[in-house]
């Protein structure tokens, strides 16, 4: 490869590109650069991101807050940084330079006790003999611009990344400590709040407790904005990688031995997605533990787990990344070895068309990150359930989309993305401020598409419900909410009768929908169409006793309102389907939603759709579209995560003689795929493209020209 000249390439960034990350104990200060360099390349990658400073400094620091290795006296130039750079830029690739400022040595600790945590019992955070910083202190603060500074000014790195860039609520073993209580933090805080006490217990009972969480990002996203602007006056050309205000948005995907069942199968391509949304002009990465999890860091992680995280980082166009402990030469596990390869060398073999991707999806799935501020401890099954089952029954049904979490809307509305779609998905968005109603109803008056289910809108932005169950929006179906039931006594046992059977089209032999947790009675809007008669709750038990009439269970209430509102329709479900759909996986819900989005996306006001994507291939193929501008090429994904069962990843079962019909006006010359290496047979015709797949295995890329 040719050697780099890193000052002549500014924002080199915006190009693919592929990382591997040697994460190295100080011990492994004397590595052969050489060596690793070979494997980097062999891996597919043209990126190494190397341990330099932090904890522990692999360059002959001269800052006193630094200790360098004292393994780097195994070195002939003392230098392990300085060595790395040099190799990794005459092979031609970057060098990224991996820093952590969470811990330091006791030294500083006695030294500094004020740039440390403290719980709050005030107990020091120890662990491994390292004591825990505080992203609000000054070593944060102000001595992390040194080390970048000293970093920059010794050595032409490409990028700058941040480790454990968090507030210190655990250690490495789990053990949960608190919110800090450090002086930094209590002033701050105060200053932050308006003169709240600063909380001491990670509870919803305590006001000051969501002041907090919003005091900490804003610590978090303050010391990253001006860490990115000190890199950037020092050095243009190198980048800042982490999840917050970065050059590279940066996300880790990992396992956890204890992570409760079912696993999120999709984490990756949903971390991806809201990513991009939330950082439109900002390229994402993704790192890929290949390790078992932290306490077996020489394990490595089922291939097929690894395997499928790579799918979905490629085929949701962000960056792929791989990470062991050690370094290449020195790894007593390298099982997944052969498949991270694979799918590494599929991005770099088809890397021209991963420059400047754009998500070509028509719908939007709004992140409800305001209604899980306002649940609290109820989150995770309200509104992290909710856009989970709305994520998961949408790339069943095979529709692309995009995520964009709620507190962007504005700003996407401002920038004029927001109309780029033709529907917007609202899973159990509760809590909603006026302005976020006003774009979103602007949005359907001007022709969009809007679908929303259970407490969508009826709290506003600060969690607080709103006067007399009234609706934030205008353009849903219902006015106001009138009463609800919840729970097993009163909700369990009740269904939805099918009453308008186009509702329903794909299940033509299921006349009743079972409704679990929650159901709203609504009051309908002038002109809604209402569909589905809410039964319930019926008895259940004993057989003999199982029955009912329905002029004594049947009621008026709707499960569905359609409404008309501007040039744009709506959908909204006064339950949580999507939530049900999440844990219990009916094929109803999903239909539902389904059918709700693609009839305001592309209904003709009959109940007659089309979708954006027809494909008969089965729900464990997920499809993601973009184009690229530069080219005029549309690139289709292809993800097969059928090898994922329970907590097993194996190998997927390949796919036979399917196809996919799409929307299509542009005249097509070739349908290319790149895992099988050939150009496929294609019909097009009246606008619609139907593409023949010999065969699906894990992942494929289908290129239009």
């Amino acid at each position: 490869m040719t050697p780099l000249s890193p000052s002549t390439s500014q924002e080199w960034w915006r190009r693919p590109f592929r990382v591997f990350q040697t994460n190295i104990p100080e011990v492994d200060s004397g590595l052969d650069v050489q060596r690793n360099v070979r494997d980097v390349l062999d891996f597919g990658c043209n990126a190494w991101l190397l341990n330099t400073g932090g904890i522990v400094s692999h360059y002959p620091s001269q800052l006193d807050h630094q200790h360098p290795s004292p393994w780097l006296k195994d070195r002939p130039s003392g230098d392990l940084v300085g060595d790395a750079v040099e190799a990794a830029h005459a092979a031609g690739l970057r060098y990224m330079a991996r820093c952590d400022f969470s811990k330091l040595h006791r030294d500083q600790y006695e030294r500094h006790p004020d740039w440390f945590y403290v719980s709050p019992t005030g107990q020091r955070q120890v662990y491994n003999g390292l004591y825990s910083t505080c992203p609000a202190a000054p070593y944060y603060q102000e001595k992390s611009f040194e080390v970048f500074g000293e970093i920059l000014d010794r050595y032409p790195v490409d990028a700058l990344f941040i480790n454990w860039f968090l507030h210190p609520l655990r250690d490495y073993s789990g053990t949960r400590y608190g919110i800090c209580q450090c002086v930094s933090c209590q002033r701050k805080f105060a200053e932050f709040s308006g003169g709240m006490t600063l909380p001491q217990e990670e509870s919803y009972g305590n006001p000051a407790y969501p002041v907090w969480r919003r005091y900490a990002e804003h610590v978090l996203a303050d010391l990253a904005e001006r860490l990115r602007q000190f890199v950037k006056s020092r050095n243009p050309s190198c980048a800042l990688l982490l999840t917050r205000n970065p050059d590279v948005v940066d996300k880790e995907v990992n396992n956890a031995l204890d992570r409760p069942l079912p696993l999120w199968r999709y984490e990756t391509g949903e971390s991806v997605r809201t990513l991009a949304s939330t950082y439109p002009d900002r390229p994402v990465s993704v790192r890929t533990v290949l390790f078992l999890d932290i306490p077996y860091r020489f394990s490595l992680e089922q291939p097929g787990m690894v395997e499928l995280t790579l799918a979905q980082t490629i085929a949701n166009g962000a960056v792929p990344y791989a990470y062991i402990l050690g370094h290449t030469a020195n790894q007593l596990d390298r099982k997944s070895w052969p498949h991270v390869r694979r799918l590494l060398h599929f991005h770099r073999d088809n890397e021209r068309w991963y420059s400047g991707l754009e998500s070509a999806a028509e719908v939007l799935v709004i992140s409800p990150t305001q209604s899980e501020e306002a649940y609290g401890a109820d989150a995770d099954t309200k509104a992290v359930a909710a856009r989970r089952g709305a994520y998961r029954a949408l790339v069943e049904s095979h529709i692309p989309f995009d995520i964009l979490p709620d507190h962007k809307l504005a700003a996407a509305e401002a920038d004029g993305r927001l109309a780029r779609y033709r529907a917007i998905v609202l899973p159990n968005a509760a809590a909603l401020s006026d302005e976020q109603a006003t774009i979103l109803d602007t949005f359907v008056e001007r022709g969009g598409g809007l679908v929303a289910s259970f407490e969508t809108g009826t709290l506003d932005a600060q969690g607080r419900p709103r006067a007399e169950g009234a609706m934030a929006l205008q353009s849903l179906g219902a006015a106001r909410v009138l009463a609800r039931r919840d729970g097993v006594k009163e909700l369990r046992g009740s269904y939805l009768r099918v009453t308008r059977r186009d509702d329903l089209p794909d299940m033509p032999d299921t006349d009743v929908v079972p409704v679990d947790r929650a159901f709203l009675y609504v009051e309908p809007r002038d002109g809604a169409t209402p569909s589905f008669a809410f039964i319930g709750p019926t008895p259940y038990g004993p057989p003999e006793k199982c029955w009912w009439d329905a002029a004594t269970f049947e009621t008026d209430h709707p499960g569905l309102l359609w409404h008309t509102h501007g040039a744009g329709q709506t959908a909204y479900f006064p339950w949580p389907l999507d939530t049900l759909f999440y844990g219990h996986a009916l094929p109803e819900c999903r239909s539902l939603l389904a059918h709700a989005v693609r009839t305001v996306t592309h209904g003709d006001g009959t109940g007659a759709c089309e979708s954006q994507v027809e494909t008969d291939l089965p729900p464990q193929v997920e499809i993601t579209l973009h184009w690229q501008p530069s080219s005029g090429a549309t690139v289709i994904h292809l993800v097969n995560s059928s090898g994922h069962q329970d907590r097993s990843y194996h190998e997927p079962l390949p796919v036979f003689d399917r196809s996919i019909t799409l929307h299509h006006d542009h005249p097509i010359r070739a349908v290319t795929s790149a895992a099988l290496g050939q150009d496929l047979p294609f019909e097009q015709a009246a606008g619609r493209l139907r593409i023949t797949l010999p065969r699906v295995d894990l992942l494929d890329l289908l290129v239009l020209v």
